[in-house]
């Protein structure tokens, strides 16, 4: 599959948690962490793309899988993997950010804190800490 700046599927990696996309903004690969794979969200915005959009909060986030998940496609990135299997045109390939955002509200889920905590951890195993930024994609009203 071809990573493009218009297809932000969030089951592009067949992943629970982190689907990548191709970022014009960011000007390389971003990593989504999708928290609310139940499409809810507190509010219900008439601009919102997500499918089946529901009022309500993100379910519980299993740490383990993030943090499995996280290993094994930053694992991909740094053998190169990653950007051959989802054919990356070679301007584009490096890891710019992670951003947490997906199909609702992110800091909607209660283990917003460990999430946080098990992202920077694996992105220290994997030497990107300091050289990519961890983004926070958010409405706010949960702040």
């Amino acid at each position: 599959m071809k990573l493009t700046t218009h297809d932000h599927r969030r089951d592009s990696a067949a992943l629970t948690y982190l689907y990548p996309v191709l970022s014009r903004r960011a000007g390389g690969v971003s990593i989504g962490v999708n928290l609310n794979p139940n499409n809810a969200c507190n509010w219900q915005c008439i601009y919102c793309q997500v499918p089946d959009l529901t009022r309500g909060t993100a379910p519980d986030i299993d740490l383990g899988v993030l943090r499995d998940e996280l290993r094994t496609l930053l694992g991909a990135v740094a053998t190169g993997d990653f950007f051959d299997r989802f054919e990356v045109e070679d301007r584009y390939r490096r890891i710019c950010d992670i951003a947490i955002s997906g199909n609702g509200e992110p800091t909607s889920a209660r283990a917003l804190p460990a999430i946080v905590d098990t992202i920077g951890a694996a992105a220290t195993a994997a030497g990107l800490l300091g050289t990519i930024k961890l983004v926070l994609i958010t409405n706010g009203s949960l702040i």
